[in-house]
């Protein structure tokens, strides 16, 4: 979350290895992620409460950039 012209992801939580991949639904599309992005559903809306809550993005967890 270094900048605007950047993208980054938040590291998943081991829920799916990391080889395996993931179609998650955005917007009308399905976007594929590895394990390595794929959180828990649980936990994925906990910390969007979270960061809606606080607009922080640091005690999220570990960020990658791409």
């Amino acid at each position: 979350m270094s900048g605007t012209e950047r993208i980054s992801l938040l590291v998943g939580d081991g829920t799916v290895p990391s080889g395996a991949e993931v179609e998650v639904p955005i917007v009308d599309d399905l976007a594929v992620f590895t394990g390595d992005f794929v959180l828990d559903i649980d936990r994925a809306w906990d910390l969007v409460h979270d960061f809606t809550q606080t607009w922080a993005t640091g005690s999220l967890g570990e960020w990658r950039e791409l």
